[in-house]
């Protein structure tokens, strides 16, 4: 028979594995004793039932010492053994067939020890609240602690911290006072400061029965800032209340909300438990039933989450759609604001779309136009780039049709939808139909520009373009640059190719090579530009060599294309020509 043997905890260790890892920053340990007192609490009020007087008060010698005391179950000589000197014991863990009760904050038993990040010792004076001996709890940071009887002792728990160096801010009234309405503000046990008679947390249970401006007046106080609306969560997994804030956000702004477990503050974080198009809220939220994570900061990925994420989702879209029938000017107010998250929500969800659509606006040549207006202007198309969107807008403005930007987050799905849905006549923008706002060079205006047609044809070879020659407006725009889908795919490829080596470079030119007849894009050259009509009466090749190099340049930059290295090096060097060619003629 092998010997057994316990493991020896490095207390030291444990303090710096709290303090730099667990715990993202030393005023947790405020947190922690809110939890505990408010834990001893709860066990009084099921070991006495109708007892009521729970309460937290918090003694503070600025910038010295902090007693914090509650009036709960308090510990016996045995409870003090069996959970304040074995790390990682909870007190709460056998109360209910060896699980912690719903109404239990804490699971891990290792909170005071983060009291050690502000204080060199803990004292703990604890007096049970059926009846017996009170004693004195010494611990110290080297993992020793003494345990010595106590006659001045009322019932409950007090825990005494001496500030260390370096903590002395932790230790000021304004600094508590403020922790506690952080991580506090949400908890059922009442908390004072001192000699204050002022409830530091009291705040609605139930937010479904406070009226709009109340709801509204609650959260200019608890962030600090104004808002459009105010959306009440009532659902099996969540309760409190989603603000809709007054200005956009950016899509990657997660953060701001208070999201509380058991009424006890777990994270400013909404990533886990919120939507991805919920970042035009911030939300003050409390749950019951959600797994923490070891650090307290998060919730742990189960079904109880996702199930919590639909109901919040279901919420909002719930008080939305009723918005629109009791107040629509409120929700066209809203939309205004926030048409990039509600775009976000109707992708997925086709009532939200059925409710959104006619309000959100869209980017198109003629201005901005909602989802209404967009249901009754007839044939139109839509691009799905922002830069040959504006590089297209002058063309399609001159010529008294409509192209829609689709290049923007959720546009594209939501044109689809509306196309689809409306049977309305927007397609895509293919290369075909650039036709239906140009007009066709006339014979002889082909024949007159043969020679810069034939240069300019040598010159974009190499690229896989041809030159064609057409009329358009605006007139200032010399040429355009179009390419079909295989041609788009093309040009992706080769741009791949270019910044890889290796197997994968190989690849993608074992691809390229294999392609049989590489399809053409297409540098259409303005006509009605001054500068293509000066340069179909030139008659030095070169020249017309080097510009069609230059244009065939610029109007991949107008449409937004990414250029290849070989057609950098080509306008540099039609430059050149250029200048050579300007510095050989007389003044």
């Amino acid at each position: 028979m092998s010997e057994a043997f316990h493991f020896q905890v490095n207390l030291g260790g444990m303090l710096d594995v709290l303090s730099n890892h667990l715990y993202k920053s030393p005023d947790v340990f405020l947190r922690e004793l809110l939890q505990n007192g408010v834990d001893a609490i709860t066990l009084r009020q099921r070991e006495q039932p109708g007892w009521a007087k729970g309460q937290i008060t918090i003694h503070v010698t600025p910038g010295k010492r902090m007693v914090f005391r509650d009036n709960g179950a308090g510990l016996s000589q045995e409870g003090i053994h069996r959970f304040l000197a074995v790390i990682g014991q909870s007190s709460k863990t056998e109360l209910v067939n060896g699980k912690i009760p719903e109404d239990y904050i804490g699971r891990f038993g290792i909170g005071l020890l983060s009291c050690f990040m502000v204080s060199d010792t803990i004292v703990v004076h604890t007096r049970p609240a059926g009846g017996g001996q009170a004693h004195v709890w010494t611990g110290l940071p080297d993992g020793t602690y003494t345990l010595d009887p106590l006659e001045e002792c009322p019932e409950g728990t007090a825990v005494i911290l001496t500030a260390k160096p370096g903590a002395e801010g932790y230790f000021q009234e304004e600094r508590v006072a403020e922790l506690v309405r952080y991580y506090g503000l949400a908890l059922p046990v009442p908390i004072y400061l001192a000699g204050n008679p002022e409830r530091l947390n009291n705040i609605p249970t139930d937010f479904s029965m406070v009226s709009r401006s109340q709801l509204l007046a609650f959260g200019q106080w608890l962030f600090d800032e104004e808002f459009l609306d105010a959306i009440p969560i009532h659902t099996p997994h969540l309760r409190g209340v989603a603000y809709i804030l007054s200005y956009a956000t950016d899509r990657s702004v997660k953060s701001g909300h208070r999201i509380y477990l058991k009424q006890m503050l777990l994270t400013e974080n909404g990533d886990t438990l919120l939507p991805p198009w919920a970042f035009f809220l911030r939300c003050f939220l409390n749950t019951n039933s959600l797994r923490p994570t070891a650090s307290r900061e998060d919730f742990y990925e189960d079904q109880e989450l996702d199930a919590a994420r639909q109901e919040f989702s279901e919420a909002v879209r719930l008080y939305l759609t009723r918005l629109s029938q009791s107040s629509p000017d409120r929700l066209e107010r809203l939309v205004a604001v926030h048409s990039q998250a509600i775009k976000a929500m109707a992708i997925w969800d086709q009532e939200l779309f059925d409710l959104f659509i006619d309000y959100l606006p869209f980017e198109t040549s003629e201005g901005t136009m909602t989802g209404r207006a967009l249901k009754s202007v007839g044939e139109a198309f839509w691009v799905g780039s922002v830069p040959k969107f504006k590089q297209l807008k002058p063309i399609f403005m001159a010529q008294g049709r409509l192209l829609i930007c689709t290049g923007y987050a959720s546009d594209q799905e939501l044109i689809s939808a509306l196309t689809r849905r409306c049977r309305l006549p927007i397609e895509p923008l293919r290369e075909d139909s650039l036709f239906e706002v140009m007009d066709d060079a006339t014979y002889i205006e082909e024949q007159q520009a043969a020679l810069l047609l034939r240069q300019a044809n040598l010159a974009l070879g190499e690229f896989d373009c041809q030159a064609q020659l057409r009329r358009f407006l605006p007139a200032s725009l010399p040429s355009l640059y179009a390419m079909s889908d295989e041609v788009q795919f093309l040009r992706q490829v080769q741009s791949a190719q270019d910044i890889s080596s290796g197997i994968f470079s190989d690849a993608l030119s074992s691809l390229l090579s294999s392609v049989e007849e590489r399809p053409l894009a297409s540098l259409y050259l303005n006509l009605n530009s001054a500068l293509v009509q000066k340069l179909v009466q030139a008659r030095r090749p070169a020249t017309l060599y080097a510009m069609a190099q230059v244009l065939y340049v610029q109007a991949l930059l107008a449409g937004g294309h990414p250029l290849r290295g070989g057609e950098l090096a080509s306008m540099n060097e039609a430059l050149l020509v250029l200048l050579d060619g300007a510095a050989g003629q007389p003044d």
